[in-house]
């Protein structure tokens, strides 16, 4: 572990004093190592004070006096761990309701009781589905700042589902489609993947997609 801060360090001072270059095999692996460690501090989404921390580091490989004592250094850490995560779940909630806000003044927004919005981009003339039906859909998800995270449409390949399989969101707002429609949702993380997040989707996301039903297949197959 010392190593690893020591290469950090090394990192740091190498970009400051010769550029961007790397000339030998240990700087590569200086660099290689860095990169590593930076991008899980990124993750960690933590307000990183970066010469306070290098500042630690070297007075720990040095063997200096510490500014924090060794027996106090627990509670430091957990404490401060935990009021920064409260503060980054306050600041996605506040991000959240300031979206949902804003947005519900556009003359073209519809909002649910649940506090699910949409915009209808195309009317359908078809029959509504119901929760035990399976559709047909084309969608694109994307988290609000626009980053897309999942399209049908890109794979060439509507999906077939069950409306009681998928995120409530979803549920609250397809059955309010007809056959045909295409409706943009904008759904608030309680209504999406929640605090915890899925896959390429962050915790306490605002979702939106653009979903166009298809075909309500099983209403269809029960009236043969």
């Amino acid at each position: 572990m010392k190593y690893i801060f020591g290469m950090l360090i090394g990192v740091c001072c190498f970009t400051q004093t010769h550029g961007q270059k790397l000339k030998t095999a240990n700087d590569s692996l200086s660099y290689a190592l860095g990169q590593d460690i930076g991008a899980s501090l990124k993750k960690m989404e933590i307000p990183l004070e970066k010469d306070k921390f290098l500042l630690a580091i070297s007075h720990i490989l040095e063997g200096k006096k510490q500014l924090i004592p060794e027996e106090k250094r627990g509670e430091v850490l957990n404490s401060g761990l935990e009021r920064v995560e409260k503060e980054r779940i306050a600041a996605k909630k506040k991000a959240s309701e300031e979206f949902f806000a804003k947005n519900k003044k556009n003359p073209k927004i519809v909002e649910t009781k649940e506090g699910l919005q949409y915009e209808v981009l195309t009317e359908g003339s078809g029959i509504r589905p119901k929760l035990d039906d399976r559709i047909l859909v084309h969608y694109t998800g994307k988290v609000y700042n626009g980053e897309t995270f999942d399209d049908s449409y890109k794979r060439g390949e509507p999906l077939e589902l069950n409306l009681q399989g998928v995120i409530e969101g979803w549920k609250i707002g397809i059955p309010l489609m007809r056959e045909g429609a295409k409706y943009r949702f904008y759904i608030p993380y309680n209504l999406g993947y929640g605090e915890r997040g899925s896959g390429p989707i962050p915790a306490f996301s605002t979702l939106i997609f653009d979903v166009e039903l298809i075909d309500i297949k099983s209403t269809k197959e029960d009236a043969v």
